[in-house]
This record gives C-alpha cells, structure tokens and sequence, in this order.
C-alpha cells in the first residue's frame, strides 16, 4: 500500500480499548492515537510531521528544518538520532513512521465496529427439588421445505 492508503487506513479505522483517538485528519489534517496501556503514541500534525513513540520510549519523527537544542541548531539528516532526557529520537521518513504505526495499531482494529449483533430468544424455567434452574434457548425462524405450515422452530443447540 502506498504511504498515504496506510494513513488514511490507520486514521479512518475503529479501534477496540485501549485505543483512543483524537483530532480529525480529513478537515484539519491532524490526529493522533494513544494505546492507554503503554503509551504508545502516534502523532500527525498538519500533514508534515509525523511522530510514533513506542512503550519503551524510542521516538522515530520526521526530519525537520532545523532543530535547537541547548541553544544550538541542528539540521538532521535521515539516520540521525538525539538522546534526551532518557528518550531517544530516531529522524526517518514520513513512509517509515506511517508503517511503524499501522504495523502496531491494526492489531486493534474493531472488525464489528457498526455491525449489531440481535439475539431472540426464550427464557424457560425448571423447579425440581427446591432448586429453580434457567435455561435461553435461541429463536430461529426457517421455512420448513417437508411441512409449510411450520413457520418457526424453537431450538436448544
């Protein structure tokens, strides 16, 4: 898939918990999603800076023009990486941070997202001894092929 299919893909899916997702990328160009347990993270802002953390805190980011640290300025290249305060970040491209990100948020996504799930049923009740025991039994209705005046059946499996 190409980079900008993957993005869409990873900002337009439903994702189950611990997922959170914040900002809408289709009219402000920005959005992020946030693994609670971990902290895992992934950022984009106005379409140009991309930013993915993992649980460990290693930080991949796309290169900016200039970056100042302790009052010097820096122009990272591909491959370059600084160290502070005990995280690490890794300047690499836009396609390599959005497949970083799609490689660890899709193992959240919510196949049943949208789809409700009805269940008829019946609840039957049996008093034997002193003891009340309940049992659901699903509905099902068919047609019967063999006999067309049979419309529903009640069934225990």
């Amino acid at each position: 898939m190409q980079s900008q299919e993957l993005l869409q893909n990873l900002l337009s899916q439903k994702y189950r918990k611990p997922i959170v997702t914040k900002g809408d990328y289709k009219t402000r160009k920005s959005a992020a999603l946030l693994d609670t347990d971990n902290g895992t993270f992934f950022n984009v802002s106005a379409d140009f800076l991309f930013y993915f953390k993992d649980k460990n805190d290693n930080v991949w980011l796309t290169i900016p023009k200039e970056l100042i640290i302790n009052g010097k300025i820096y122009y990272p290249k591909p491959g370059d990486s600084f160290t502070n305060l005990g995280t690490t970040h890794y300047f690499t491209t836009k396609e390599a941070v959005i497949e970083m990100a799609y490689s660890y948020f899709k193992q959240f996504e919510n196949p049943h997202y949208g789809i409700e799930r009805v269940t008829n049923g019946m609840y039957f009740f049996e008093n034997s001894g002193g003891k009340t025991d309940k049992y659901f039994v699903v509905f099902q209705k068919f047609k019967s092929s063999n006999h067309p005046q049979i419309e529903a059946y009640i069934s225990s499996n």
